[in-house]
């Protein structure tokens, strides 16, 4: 709980932190790849909230693991706006409550996003629970300059 403290008053007062953020729980291993869980009473998460520390990390450092597939599920136009380097666009119909799953990568881990959480929630709700399985949720705002090359990140929650 100490290194979220000190990520969370660090992103209040905009400092920037020197030493590696550690995830509260162990990784767990998902089609072959190692994600970490927000904690949920000491458990990872059952609602597939990929701890958001870790990947805003990882994003940043462009490290994420090998098999992690990024996937924004806004409308597309938003999309062409602004989005996370290395994001394919995979829209979620919210009138419908459908996704195209077709166009998801077949292999690895799928991580949605949308800016809020919510449609990123929506979408991996509507999915089959085989598929659910390793699709997550990165709940975080993002801003990006025109070329995607600097994204400014900062979760949505804190712990």
């Amino acid at each position: 709980m100490k290194n979220l403290a000190k990520l969370f008053l660090a992103g209040i007062l905009g400092l920037s932190l020197s030493y590696a953020y550690e995830p509260t729980l162990k990784a767990t291993n998902v089609n072959g790849v190692d994600v970490y869980l927000l904690p949920e009473d000491g458990e990872p998460n059952e609602d597939g909230l990929i701890d958001q520390f870790w990947f805003i990390e990882k994003l940043q450092a462009n490290k994420l693991p090998k098999g992690i597939h990024l996937v924004d599920v806004r409308k597309a136009k938003k999309f062409k706006a602004e989005h996370i380097k290395g994001a394919i666009s995979v829209p979620f119909d919210s009138d419908k409550e459908t996704l195209n799953v077709s166009k998801l990568p077949k292999d690895g881990v799928i991580v949605f996003y949308c800016n809020t959480g919510t449609k990123s929630s929506d979408a991996r709700g509507s999915l089959d629970e085989d598929l659910a399985q390793r699709v997550f949720i990165f709940d975080a705002t993002y801003k990006c300059d025109k070329q995607y090359k600097n994204c400014k990140l900062s979760a949505n929650e804190a712990l």
